[in-house]
């Protein structure tokens, strides 16, 4: 998890050091839901080390699902949750045994006042993926249409 921190562009030993110590573990057995639409505690990010998981999205008609992602290791999942108010609307659920590293955002904002220009790294390069997860999802629809 260590060497994921510092691919963020952490390079201060003592913020990654500060980082890790608050992360905390989940796993996820196959089929398990790691946060569902509208999840009232949406104050989380996770890190996911190992296994994969799906992003689910409604689709408008009924209560259909389409999955519009898979996620395997070394993604960041759920990162509006550093957000304050942000309300989930998507499921996760993993389609594989997982294990997850979670950041809450009382920690983040604890790791933000501690080591600001860490931070600003931090968040710069979770900006960086949500872009290219952007970029490609927009990709994907341009086929369809």
């Amino acid at each position: 998890m260590k060497e994921f921190l510092t691919a963020t562009g952490l390079v201060d030993q003592a913020a990654i050091e500060a980082l890790f110590l608050v992360l905390d573990e989940t796993n996820l057995a196959t089929g398990d839901v790691l946060f569902d639409y509208s999840d009232s505690m949406a104050d989380k990010m996770y890190f996911l080390s190992q296994g994969q998981l799906a992003v689910y999205k409604k689709t408008g008609f009924q209560e259909k699902m389409q999955v519009i992602a898979l996620l395997d290791p070394g993604t960041i999942v759920g990162e509006g949750g550093l957000l304050e108010r942000h309300q989930r609307e998507t499921r996760v659920t993993a389609i594989k045994e997982s294990r997850l590293w979670c950041l809450t955002r009382t920690d983040f904002t604890a790791f933000q006042l501690q080591y600001p220009v860490s931070a600003g790294l931090f968040l710069e390069y979770i900006l960086a993926r949500v872009i290219l997860r952007l970029e490609k999802t927009s990709g994907r629809l341009a086929r369809i249409l």
